[in-house]
């Protein structure tokens, strides 16, 4: 549930909390807001959830709000926040924040770029396998190293960024300024048709 997963957190108007309920519902409140006269509304969630958020984000903008300005790397955040757990101890879990507005702006969005050899595509692996491989490449001297999901891998995606930024390689900046991208990619299914997937890429850079 939304009140147990963001517990201690003082709610706010435009702000959506993803939770267990199924995505559209989540879709709903975002549109709700929107045609409710809210200029902006941002979509929030924490560990399992996140690759749900993006899921939001992108059917609110294809399905219902095509002239939705957002979301540009300009206003995704990801990061992580210490939560107190049942027993009294805490926590770290990682987040995503994005927000998405309806004011008029000449703003386009921004592509994360990077050379082929230097994405990180997060599978069905431990995780820490990706965030070795992400240390490894940087370590190495490549200048950014980005780290690319799709669908339910989106969660590990930020999971294996964080890890990598809050242990092991301090010295990444901050990726939520300038270095996210998430969108929405056109795969072939086993049986020949074809489906959307929303996806995620970070760009990590020293």
């Amino acid at each position: 549930m939304e009140e147990e997963q963001f517990n201690g957190e003082r709610k706010m108007e435009n702000i959506v909390y993803i939770g267990r309920k199924p995505t559209m519902n989540y879709v709903l409140a975002v549109v709700t807001q929107f045609n409710s006269g809210m200029q902006e509304v941002t979509i929030k969630a924490r560990g399992n959830a996140i690759a749900r958020a993006v899921d939001v984000a992108e059917i609110v903008k294809n399905r219902f709000m095509p002239d939705l300005n957002g979301p540009t790397n300009q206003n995704i955040k990801i990061g992580s926040e210490e939560l107190l757990n049942e027993d009294g101890t805490k926590s770290k879990v990682s987040f995503i924040q994005i927000a998405a507005n309806s004011v008029s702006q000449d703003a386009v969005d921004a592509e994360a770029s990077a050379p082929t050899d230097n994405i990180i595509y997060i599978g069905k692996k431990p995780t820490m396998n990706y965030v070795l491989a992400v240390v490894t490449q940087m370590n190495n001297g490549k200048p950014f190293v980005a780290v690319k999901a799709r669908g339910n891998a989106i969660a590990k995606a930020v999971d294996v960024v964080e890890i990598t930024r809050n242990r092991f390689i301090k010295e990444i900046k901050d990726p939520s300024s300038d270095g996210l991208t998430i969108t929405s990619e056109e795969v072939q299914n086993e049986d020949g048709t074809n489906s959307k997937v929303s996806s995620i890429q970070i760009t990590l850079k020293k």
